[in-house]
């Protein structure tokens, strides 16, 4: 009997995909930086959590590892896993790469690494509130108070380990599957050109 996917994975992946639809339209090309830019922007910011949050999905594998009645099933489950997380992870890391593009044209180079950690710690504090508190993108909006009441009891000793342990481990697997794709493109440029 085939691994089937849980309703939640098809969601979440349904949820990482807008932050990588909305940075094509909002950095790929120089835009007027209106209104309706900053409210996407806003959108893109408050969605691109979900991205790398499918990493946090892990927790469900192991039930369905204990479930497994067979080797083959048990390989089903750790290659939907592995695939799952590393659509999540993709959609993280081409935002965040158009992200990082976008902000050479606009900004002062000095502050286009503080920008970009900004706001990889404030996804980080996101997926926390998304894995641990069960908070969603849109409570910033339906349910403000919650979310600042949330946040403001994070500084926990325990909970700033965990962030930090998050910050890294998310860090550097985007570092690692950028630095894979660049190679992967720089691979496909020179088979091209021959």
């Amino acid at each position: 009997m085939p691994y089937t996917l849980h309703a939640f994975m098809v969601w979440n992946l349904y949820l990482a995909a807008i932050p990588t639809a909305l940075a094509l339209v909002l950095f790929r090309r120089p835009a007027r930086m209106g209104t309706s830019w900053w409210l996407t922007f806003g959108a893109w910011l408050l969605f691109l959590p979900n991205a790398p949050y499918v990493l946090t999905d892990v927790v469900h594998m192991a039930d369905d590892l204990r479930g497994a009645r067979s080797d083959g099933h048990i390989y089903a489950v750790l290659a939907t896993y592995a695939a799952f997380a590393a659509a999540g992870l993709v959609s993280y890391v081409v935002s965040m790469q158009l992200f990082r593009r976008f902000l050479h044209r606009v900004a002062p180079a000095r502050l286009v690494l503080p920008i970009l950690l900004a706001v990889h710690g404030l996804c980080v504090v996101a997926m926390y509130l998304g894995r641990i508190v069960r908070l969603n993108s849109w409570d910033v909006v339906l349910a403000p108070r919650t979310v600042l009441a949330s946040i403001l009891r994070v500084p926990h000793p325990f909970t700033v380990v965990l962030l930090l342990a998050m910050f890294v481990v998310v860090g550097a697997s985007a570092f690692v599957t950028a630095a894979v794709g660049d190679k992967a493109l720089a691979q496909l440029r020179r088979l091209k050109s021959h």
